[in-house]
């Protein structure tokens, strides 16, 4: 299945089969669009952006970083779009945004690197002297915030939505949000360096995503690159209708979803559902196969003394485990990897006060270098 816009696609592609050395390469005259991989534009980084001075750079989480140029008219279609968005959810509150430090950041900001108990601190000054009752950050985030809060046994009812950005959000960190923020409205957009805003969480329906195909064309291709059905994961390829300078054509972001029939009702958007974060993020068997890591993420978020964790697989068979816990938890740590993968890989603990960030400021439970 696939949301494509036909003429735009053909002006893009056109454009850079005729402008970009990569692009007149590789894209047959006549025949079909091949898919650029992740490992492939790293590889043809610079042949791509042609000339470009870069002006961003993903995270590089799994080797694979990749600079990239970012053009002024896809910041410009992001905003009308996440402003609808946040119109249906009742128009824009007061708010506070802890993210990663921006050129300029806007007023009323923190940056992601504050500690924990001091953002605490700002959000309540910030609600006594401005009634500020909304936040804007990462999930990981979110969830220190939220498990500060009710370690404290601090009363945060009066916030009334939490804003997340870029990074993947499972069930447990969302009942622990929602715990700490119990009159809060949550919600969650999803994106990327490379292309911005991909989709944004339906505000009537929050188990579906409404996809901005107005700039992107969307595909979900299944292992050998062939279209999944509604319903069916598969990786995601994008095509950015707007960025001439560094064209990204059929690109295999490296995330997984499914589409879906959202039963809203009221947001023309096409919808994705189970956005279940990075293949990047994946952890791969001995035998090859990538797993999810969705399934050991549940098992260890389920061990009351983890507050914090990270996976980084080195090897197939090699993996350090970074904690904040309990030393007890090794068992059962070891036990969930024991579950999932079917065998009892190497496990190297590192115990912790805190897990440091991404120097981009983004938080990954899981890294693999494989």
């Amino acid at each position: 299945m696939r949301y494509i816009h036909p003429e735009k696609f053909a002006r893009i592609v056109s454009h850079a089969r005729n402008t970009n050395p990569y692009y007149a390469r590789t894209i047959p005259q006549n025949g079909p669009v091949p898919i650029l991989t992740r490992m492939l534009l790293k590889e043809h980084n610079f042949e791509i952006l042609n000339g470009n001075e870069p002006n961003s750079h993903t995270s590089g989480a799994t080797a694979t970083h990749v600079k990239v140029f970012i053009n002024e008219e896809r910041r410009g279609l992001d905003m009308p779009f996440i402003s609808s968005m946040v119109q249906h959810m009742g128009g824009v509150l007061p708010r506070m945004e802890i993210m990663y430090p921006r050129a300029e950041n806007p007023p009323f900001f923190l940056t992601i690197f504050t500690p924990i108990p001091e953002q605490v601190s700002v959000l309540q000054q910030n609600y006594l002297e401005r009634k500020s009752v909304a936040i804007i950050t990462y999930p990981s985030n979110a969830v220190l915030l939220a498990q500060e809060i009710i370690d404290q046994k601090l009363d945060f009812g009066f916030m009334q939505r939490v804003g997340m950005i870029s990074e993947s959000l499972n069930e447990q960190q969302t009942a622990l949000i929602k715990q700490a923020f119990p009159n809060a409205r949550l919600w969650s957009s999803y994106s990327s360096t490379e292309t911005g805003m991909i989709s944004f969480q339906c505000p009537y329906q929050p188990e579906f995503h409404h996809a901005f195909t107005d700039k992107l064309g969307i595909e979900i291709v299944d292992d050998q690159d062939n279209e999944c059905d509604i319903g069916q994961i598969g990786e995601i390829v994008l095509t950015d209708y707007t960025n001439r300078q560094m064209p990204l054509i059929r690109y295999k972001i490296g995330d997984l979803a499914a589409f879906a029939k959202c039963p809203c009702g009221k947001i023309p958007h096409p919808a994705l559902e189970n956005i279940l974060g990075k293949v990047r993020g994946c952890l791969r068997h001995r035998d090859g196969r990538l797993i999810h890591f969705l399934k050991l993420s549940r098992a260890i978020c389920d061990i009351p003394i983890v507050r914090q964790f990270q996976v980084i697989q080195h090897e197939l068979e090699r993996f350090t485990m970074k904690l904040v816990a309990d030393r007890s938890a090794e068992k059962m740590i070891v036990a969930a990897f024991t579950e999932d993968f079917g065998y009892t890989p190497r496990i190297d603990f590192e115990w912790l006060t805190e897990i440091p960030r991404d120097p981009n400021g983004k938080f990954y439970a899981s890294i693999c270098h494989v």
